[in-house]
């Protein structure tokens, strides 16, 4: 029996923002075009600026057009999330989704409004973007203080990586194939690295990273949760959906950093002058090293890299298996971008008459095979809308992130190590060199 799709009105707060206008209306153009769920849409952008539809719309999206409305509000007035609150009467919907497309300082504000204002109802939810908190204590308050107003069901705490079709197929993959379910441990894996290298600088995002850094904007929430991805225990059922939030939480929280003085932190090296602070500590590159107390994960180290400014834009699982005697060690790459694939190396005879070992790639590249993968931003949107949590961030989850890295950030605010320096385009070794 086909799915019933609820009706759904889908306000997006901070529809004239940069992240609306690269993003979010460009995936719900798609979604008008590729999904039945565009059919029940009712779009209302919502803005402190009064604007016209034409100058938000992006190319060819006319479909889009007909489903968006707009108008302005003041985050801070009461009298208007009134207003807000009988337009969405005007147009009645199964449920209401509120996607927070603003900066992250005015966000407990909003929930606090819209608490206030009645728009908290079962029918409603919140759907969130990163950052949540900047340390373990601000995450606890934001919680605590959207708690106050919105049951744990009801918010949808965005991380986008989750949400790309490899990452979604990670927990598959691994529980469908007897190949790898049998040998997802230590006595086969030596060691676990995961990466997400940029080539861009800042694009504008200056006075945000500046707050931010790479351990907050890209450790905390993307590569932890592709960690506990990784190192959840598989689903008996692996389209059992329904358990993935609870078993990357159990992964996290068996997560700690291996050593918080030995986390490597660098800057690329003409960031001050971009965010002009001469004195700017805030880290661009980020290298750290964890350990489970899982003891099917005794011993296995787990490195989590991510920098700006890189000499390729990447980002991958890398699963190092062990050598057996004399065999060369096997290394299976988990493709999140660009190029989206799966990749074993494999070590065979190379043709002639000498005895010699050559390393090959068999490998699934999902471009060969399908013709769209969709975007992160609609998948995000589509599961918000089907009520479908495992693509999103708990509110423990989030707390379970920060406790594993709040040793790092009370070791950094306690002992101010120097920053390294490293030139736009560096390679990762080349930066771990540099540091080393």
């Amino acid at each position: 029996m086909a799915e019933k799709l609820p009706s759904t009105n889908l306000v997006i707060l901070g529809v004239t923002g940069d992240l609306s206008r690269r993003k979010l209306l460009p995936a719900l153009a798609e979604i008008c075009r590729n999904s039945d769920v565009g059919a029940h849409l009712n779009i209302l952008g919502v803005s402190r600026r009064q604007v016209e539809i034409k100058n938000i719309l992006p190319k060819g999206s006319e479909k889009l057009a007909h489903r968006l409305s707009l108008m302005r509000l003041d985050y801070d007035n009461p009298d208007d999330y009134q207003n807000l609150k009988k337009k969405l009467h005007d147009h009645i919907a199964d449920q209401t989704i509120f996607y927070f497309a603003v900066p992250p300082d005015v966000v407990p504000g909003i929930v606090r409004q819209l608490g206030k204002a009645g728009m908290n109802g079962q029918n409603d939810k919140l759907l969130m973007e990163k950052p949540f908190g900047v340390d373990l204590d601000s995450a606890r308050i934001l919680i605590s203080e959207t708690e106050k107003y919105f049951k744990e069901d009801q918010v949808y705490r965005i991380d986008h990586y989750l949400a790309k079709e490899p990452a979604q197929n990670v927990a598959v993959f691994l529980g469908s194939n007897a190949l790898f379910r049998g040998v997802w441990n230590n006595q086969f894996i030596s060691r676990i690295e995961i990466v997400a290298e940029e080539s861009i600088k800042l694009e504008g995002r200056g006075a945000f990273y500046e707050q931010t850094g790479a351990l907050r904007d890209i450790v905390q929430s993307h590569l932890l949760q592709l960690a506990a991805l990784t190192l959840m225990k598989p689903c008996p059922d692996v389209f059992d959906f329904s358990q993935v939030q609870a078993r990357r939480l159990e992964a996290l929280r068996s997560l700690s950093v291996n050593s918080p003085r030995s986390v490597i932190k660098a800057q690329y090296d003409d960031y001050a002058q971009e965010v002009d602070n001469p004195r700017s500590q805030t880290e661009t590159f980020v290298s750290l090293s964890l350990k489970s107390d899982d003891p099917i994960w005794k011993n296995v180290p787990i490195k989590l890299t991510t920098g700006k400014a890189l000499a390729e834009k990447l980002t991958e699982i890398r699963v190092h298996f062990k050598k057996t005697q004399s065999a060369q060690t096997n290394l299976l790459k988990l493709r999140l971008q660009p190029n989206e694939a799966i990749e074993l190396e494999l070590w065979v005879k190379k043709p002639g008459y000498e005895p010699e070992l050559q390393k090959l790639a068999l490998d699934f590249v999902y471009q060969r095979h399908f013709e769209r993968l969709p975007d992160a931003y609609e998948q995000v949107i589509i599961d918000a809308v089907r009520s479908r949590g495992n693509l999103f961030a708990s509110s423990d989850e989030v707390v379970a992130s920060w406790e594993i890295l709040q040793p790092v950030l009370d070791s950094w605010r306690a002992e101010k190590p120097v920053i390294t320096k490293y030139p736009a385009g560096s390679s990762v070794n080349q930066i771990l060199n540099l540091v080393n």
